[in-house]
């Protein structure tokens, strides 16, 4: 079984800062990354905002935000964030089209070995995979909204993922 050591989030909209935080605060090294980097700061912010919530409710303490806040790595660059990453997870726009060519970029920066994901609700896993240079390696990880609350994961398959894929 894989050791997720270094996770990259791409699309720093609602769903990919959260993808990120929870990534973060699950101890693994996390890059987050969008096409529009003036992106970036707010997400951090937004981060930044809900562990101070949880910090003020008595849910996490002062060591952890910190802790999660130094996993954290702002990437300008998609290859950036995705070089070294043992995960990869997309978080972009509902379009099949654009999933699939954000997905290719990043199989193309990232070790060979990684695990690639889409996070959808709605959008087919199937035909997402098709135009991917791995789909073998490519599954879902539906995250629901909000992330850092919903203790929630849909995990979903398509026919070509491997094995190895479906057990990491």
């Amino acid at each position: 079984m894989m050791q997720v050591r270094r996770v990259a989030v791409i699309g720093a909209g609602t769903m990919g800062a959260g993808i990120a935080q929870v990534s973060a605060m699950a101890g693994w090294d996390t890059r987050l990354t969008d096409a529009d980097a003036t992106a970036l700061p707010a997400a951090r912010e937004r981060i930044v905002r809900n562990l101070s919530g949880a910090i003020e409710r008595g849910k996490l303490d002062t060591d952890a935000r910190d802790a999660a806040l130094g996993r954290l790595t702002l990437s300008p660059t998609l290859a950036a964030a995705c070089d070294d990453a043992d995960l990869v997870i997309e978080a972009v726009v509902e379009d099949t089209g654009i999933k699939q060519e954000v997905l290719a970029r990043a199989a193309r920066a990232a070790d060979p070995g990684a695990l690639f994901a889409t996070n959808t609700s709605s959008l087919s896993i199937t035909a997402i995979a098709e135009r991917l240079p791995r789909p073998e390696r490519f599954l879902g990880l539906h995250f629901f909204n909000p992330v850092h609350i919903m203790k929630l994961v849909e995990i979903v398959v398509h026919p070509g993922a491997a094995d190895a894929t479906r057990d990491e």
